[in-house]
Formats: structure tokens, C-alpha cells, sequence
């Protein structure tokens, strides 16, 4: 593909992405702003941290079914897509292969997510006891309990569409790369990869450096430092899939 070309594909890929990740972003939101309350009304009733713990867990298992349904949802709708320009008949078992391969990432997520949540209230509640140095009734568990519940919610939508952004795309391009992968398999066809970046004002330089890239299927792409099969690969750091918007292209080579 041209440039045109890849920016004209980045584009239709993303705005797909960006249907799922604008509906998870809701039910993301809602779950951050419950935990916001529960840990909120839990510090006010027990005067200390006791419930945290519970809550946390709680927070957890929820995230875990919200993003379990996220990568069920974008593994179904891109598996539909055409690749190598026909539609493949694609195996039901490959995509549960898929589903199963970002399990492990959706538990990690969902643990990373839901310590951080509880981490954050235990922040507001240390601010609090500084602050009530100069201002005593700021360490009252009223005043404790709406700095949390503000706090938390002031990052709560912002923190959402990252989460929600940041799984739907590492589940659309870990889908492409798998049908890819399938497709070649299938029809023994060789075939490579190409990473494709939006190349505007917000792509990361270490992205804008591999745009246009291709590499055979199986070698990876030197990105940052990292090496990485497809953008937002598990595989990848944290600096170079919290956020990507790069996506998978794909090409034949010419026997």
C-alpha cells in the first residue's frame, strides 16, 4: 500500500475500533465511578481501610467480565472483515484461541486497574492527613470520604476511554494478526505483515519510525527497542500500547 493507501485503511480500521471503544467506555466509567462510592462510603463507615480489600476485589472480577466481553465483541466483529480482499471462511475454534490467548492480558488489566483504584483512595486518604496539619477537620472520615469519591471520579472518564481504547485495539490487531496468520496457513500462501501508523500530531516517534515496515509472518517489528509481532502485541511495553492507534496491514509476497 501507498500512503495514502495505509492512512485510508488505518482509518476504517479505527473507526470500527472506535464504535466498541466508545460502548465499553460507558460500562468502564460506571464501574470506576461504583468503586469511587463503595470505597468512599466504606472509609466513612469504618473510620480506616478495613473493606478496601473486598472492594478491590470486587472492582476486579467486574472489570474482568466487562473486558472479557470487550475482546468477545471486537474479535467477532473483525473476524468478519475481509482479508487478502475475499472474506475467509473463518474457524470457530481459531477465534476461541484468541479469546483464550487475551484472557491472561484481560486478568493482568483488570488486577493492574482495580490496584490502582484502591491505591489512589489510599493516596487521597495520606493527602488528607497532611493536609489536616493546618486544616483539622480534614482528616474527618466524612471530609476523607468525599475527597475520595471526588478524586476518583475526576479521572474516571479520562481513565476509562484509555482502558477502553488500549483493549479494543490490542484485540482488533491480535485478531488480524491471527486470521492473518490462519489465512496464510490455509491457503500456503506467504505472507507479511505491515505496520501501519496514523502519522499525525499524537503518533509516537518509535511508531512513525516502523510505518510503511513490512516483515514476513513470524518476524517481529523493532519498535522502541521492543520487539513486537502487530501494534498493542502483549508482548510490547507499556509505552508502546497504552494508547496506540497503529494498526495491522497485510500483503502476499510474490512468488
Amino acid at each position: 500500500m501507498n500512503k495514502t493507501q495505509r492512512l485510508r485503511y488505518a482509518r476504517a480500521i479505527l473507526l470500527l475500533q472506535d464504535k466498541i471503544t466508545l460502548a465499553y467506555q460507558k460500562r468502564i466509567r460506571r464501574e470506576l465511578k461504583q468503586a469511587a462510592t463503595d470505597l468512599s462510603l466504606s472509609y466513612q463507615t469504618n473510620q480506616s481501610q478495613l473493606g478496601f480489600a473486598a472492594i478491590q476485589d470486587n472492582h476486579k472480577q467486574a472489570l474482568v467480565k466487562i473486558l472479557n466481553d470487550l475482546a468477545l465483541e471486537t474479535i467477532t466483529r473483525f473476524s468478519k472483515l475481509d482479508v487478502f480482499g475475499k472474506k475467509d471462511i473463518f474457524a470457530v475454534q481459531i477465534a476461541n484461541n484468541i479469546y483464550a490467548e487475551l484472557a491472561q492480558n484481560v486478568l493482568t488489566t483488570a488486577a493492574t486497574v482495580s490496584a490502582t483504584t484502591v491505591a489512589s483512595a489510599t493516596y487521597v486518604i495520606l493527602k488528607q492527613m497532611e493536609l489536616s496539619k493546618t486544616k483539622p477537620k480534614a482528616s474527618e472520615p466524612e471530609n476523607i470520604a468525599k475527597a475520595i469519591s471526588k478524586k476518583l471520579n475526576a479521572v474516571s472518564v479520562s481513565r476509562a476511554m484509555t482502558i477502553a481504547r488500549t483493549e479494543t485495539h490490542r484485540a482488533a490487531n491480535t485478531t488480524q494478526f491471527r486470521r492473518a496468520e490462519w489465512a496464510a496457513n490455509t491457503a500456503n500462501l506467504e505472507v507479511e505483515v505491515e505496520w501501519i501508523a496514523t502519522n499525525d500530531s499524537r503518533v509516537r516517534d518509535s511508531h512513525r519510525h516502523v510505518d510503511g515496515q513490512k516483515r514476513p509472518m513470524g518476524q517481529t517489528f523493532n519498535v522502541g527497542g521492543d520487539a513486537m509481532r502487530y501494534p498493542s502485541d502483549p508482548r510490547g511495553s507499556a509505552k508502546n500500547t497504552i494508547n496506540c492507534r497503529c494498526v495491522l496491514g497485510y500483503d502476499t509476497i510474490e512468488q
